[in-house]
């Protein structure tokens, strides 16, 4: 899997999340993945769609591939066509399924609120399976980024909900946003990383003696698993 982010990258967001830590008693992770779900089924969806649009189009036009066929070939059977609008038909759905494969094409045929639930569900059984939501006072965060949907997920467990205003994330991923879109990943998790650790340092109190419970490096998750 070609890596997410840079060696320096990572090294950044550790930093910045070592930094921000320091300053209350919140714990933040961050993840990134490629895509939170490989959309398969809708791709294969989409595949046959267009090559039921290629048949019937094809179809229409049955008189006018007839004679151009007939033009090629003096002995042409018009009992052939059918094949020849299925085989065009396969071409067209095949590589429309390929052209399905680009991130660019399947953000314009996956509706938007597909990637979004998939999207936060991916985020969510991270934030479970990372352990986000186990640290000792429940003041975990999680900044998750999927970049195929270009999209940003930052979950908060009880112990910071119960003191700030679940709104007050949302300035900090539409300001991830832009910068993702624009390529520049690293540098918009580490400015949220430091808009969350100043929300915090108002909000969650340091313990005296408080430990590192997460990880500080980003963690690049495989999509589909």
């Amino acid at each position: 899997m070609k890596p997410l982010l840079s060696e320096n990258d990572s090294r950044r967001i550790a930093a910045a999340v070592a930094e921000a830590e320091k300053k209350s008693g919140g714990e933040i992770a961050t993840a990134v993945i490629a895509e939170s779900d490989d959309y398969g089924f809708r791709e294969l969806v989409f595949a046959l769609i267009v090559g039921f649009i290629v048949f019937t189009a094809a179809a229409l036009m049955d008189s006018r591939m007839e004679a151009f066929f007939s033009a090629l070939y003096w002995d042409f059977n018009p009992g052939l066509l059918p094949f020849i609008y299925s085989w065009i038909a396969l071409f067209s759905g095949a590589l429309a399924y390929f052209l399905a494969q680009i991130p660019g094409v399947d953000r314009l045929i996956i509706p938007k609120k597909a990637m979004a639930a998939a999207v936060q569900a991916r985020a969510r059984r991270h934030f479970m399976e990372a352990g986000v939501h186990d640290t000792l006072d429940h003041t975990g965060i999680l900044i998750f980024v999927s970049l195929l949907e270009r999209r940003v997920e930052l979950i908060a467990d009880r112990g910071i909900n119960e003191k700030v205003d679940p709104e007050t994330w949302t300035s900090i991923v539409n300001g991830m946003i832009s910068k993702i879109s624009a390529g520049k990943i690293a540098d918009a998790i580490v400015e949220a990383v430091k808009e969350c650790g100043d929300i915090l340092a108002q909000k969650v109190e340091r313990r005296q003696k408080d430990t590192n419970e997460l990880g500080n490096a980003p963690e690049e998750l495989e999509s589909g698993s």
